[in-house]
């Protein structure tokens, strides 16, 4: 009798023990993505964020010195409570206004020069702000626009990538 135990229950154990390891294994899986999209969100955090917002501190400074601006208490007052709000993993993300901001003064810039050497990168910037307010139709479409219009460039070469990465979601 014992021995016809053994029989049954070995099996079953292995059984078990592979659903087991199937699903620490798709566990795994899940981790390792969201790793992945934590990494790459703190990646675009520390560089990109970085760099648009000291191109947008540029253009506000030279918006600033040409045109005198009563002073609008509401929208500072405003900014100083969502810098407190907007805190991720001890870092400080962009708030929506801030990237709103960003991608208004980077148009303007392209706009005043078409022409300059830094409009593939501005505008690469404008989708890559697109996409982080979830506005990912427009941010194709940015990303598209550079791909066409500037594929012979590193920043046509990396809207091609993004391309390819948002049309999995």
């Amino acid at each position: 009798m014992k021995k016809l135990y053994w029989i049954y229950a070995l099996p079953l154990a292995l059984l078990l023990a592979g659903q087991v390891g199937t699903a620490s294994a798709e566990e795994a899986a899940q981790t390792d993505t969201a790793k992945a999209a934590t990494k790459a969100d703190e990646e675009w955090l520390n560089t990109v964020w970085t760099q648009v917002d000291e191109m947008v501190k540029k253009e506000d400074l030279k918006l600033q010195q040409t045109v005198t601006v009563a002073g609008v208490r509401g929208a500072e007052a405003e900014d100083q409570v969502l810098d407190k709000l907007y805190y991720k993993g001890a870092k400080r993300y962009p708030s929506q206004d801030k990237l709103k901001k960003a991608i208004e003064t980077l148009q303007q810039s392209i706009a005043k020069n078409p022409k300059a050497d830094s409009v593939p990168q501005q505008r690469f910037y404008i989708a890559q702000c697109y996409e982080k307010l979830g506005q990912l139709k427009e941010a194709r479409e940015a990303y598209g626009e550079i791909a066409k219009e500037h594929a012979k460039t590193a920043w046509g070469t990396k809207a091609q990538s993004r391309l390819g990465e948002l049309a999995t979601k």
